[in-house]
């Protein structure tokens, strides 16, 4: 009696196959252990015509986050290079089996973007061609950016958004999705462009410039108001200021002692309304310290809302 083969209908060409065709996987969404999406269907998705390419990189990213797999760059560089000397076209599929096989039980929460590099004798943690370059991967991060960049790309993209935000006015929330997606364009665009790899860089560039276009980054879209840093009006100066330095702990500042003609004034009202009720004259640190007072009241309202 022949032992029936299991079969497997993809979700992607809808296709009927066995489940051999399918790759494992470890996503919790789906309970079989093969993973929904053929594997002919899952390399159609991949852009591997030249596979160190940062495009071709993420895209086996992409792909080894859906089925919660690690994606480690020193073994897709092996696995590029066993392709070459064993004459295998699918790159793809030598990685996947080499992680199942020396990552059995490794989950995407363990990819490793970085690769081992030893030179002179010591050893030095890269990041491709970057030296040690950190950032740390909170939650907030990671919800601002996306998962699944390295840490390189991280402290990139954090460095040209603190260049670049406070001479954008983020109005909405789709204004800054459209400065954040601009950002990680751009990024890619310069790194490919240190790795020499023109291809790459002329497709991220084409992808940044029509981001900026929509973010309305570009200097042929800034209006005279833009060019002269926006200070057409007192209220762009003020909004200028207040992204610059936080107006709250700077104003009002009070002085212990009058300052000018207007302090006087108030001091001297302040007695002769004293004078008419039959109470003592007030010092000014007394009327310093009820500016104090209420001064601290409006920053912890402030805090509140």
């Amino acid at each position: 009696m022949s032992k029936k083969v299991e079969r497997k209908t993809c979700l992607e060409c809808g296709k009927e196959q066995r489940a051999t065709e399918f790759y494992k996987h470890d996503a919790p969404i789906y309970q079989d252990k093969k993973y929904p999406i053929c594997k002919t269907c899952i390399k159609s998705k991949l852009k591997l015509d030249d596979p160190m390419s940062s495009i071709a990189i993420e895209s086996v990213k992409d792909v080894m986050l859906q089925m919660n797999k690690p994606f480690i760059l020193e073994l897709w560089i092996s696995s590029i290079d066993e392709a070459k000397k064993t004459g295998k076209k699918d790159i793809f599929g030598l990685y996947k089996k080499n992680v199942d096989q020396n990552n059995a039980d490794g989950t995407w929460k363990d990819s490793i973007f970085e690769i081992q590099e030893i030179r002179e004798n010591n050893v030095k943690e890269t990041i491709n061609t970057s030296k040690n370059l950190k950032v740390e991967l909170t939650d907030d991060l990671i919800n601002k950016w996306g998962y699944g960049y390295s840490n390189e790309e991280y402290l990139a993209f954090e460095r040209k958004y603190n260049m670049l935000k406070n001479n954008y006015q983020e109005k909405t929330a789709m204004h800054t999705e459209a400065l954040l997606t601009y950002i990680r364009y751009r990024v890619k665009e310069e790194m490919s462009t240190a790795m020499n790899d023109m291809k790459s860089a002329k497709e991220w560039g084409q992808l940044a410039q029509k981001a900026a276009k929509d973010a309305k980054i570009n200097p042929s879209q800034l209006s005279k108001s833009d060019l002269s840093d926006g200070l057409d009006t007192f209220g762009q100066l003020t909004r200028t200021v207040e992204q610059a330095v936080d107006i709250i702990p700077i104003l009002p500042q009070f002085k212990e002692r009058p300052q000018d003609k207007v302090d006087f004034t108030i001091w001297c009202y302040i007695n002769y309304i004293r004078d008419l009720k039959g109470l003592p004259l007030a010092e000014y640190e007394d009327i310093y310290r009820f500016y104090e007072e209420r001064k601290k009241e409006y920053e912890e309202r402030e805090e509140i809302n």
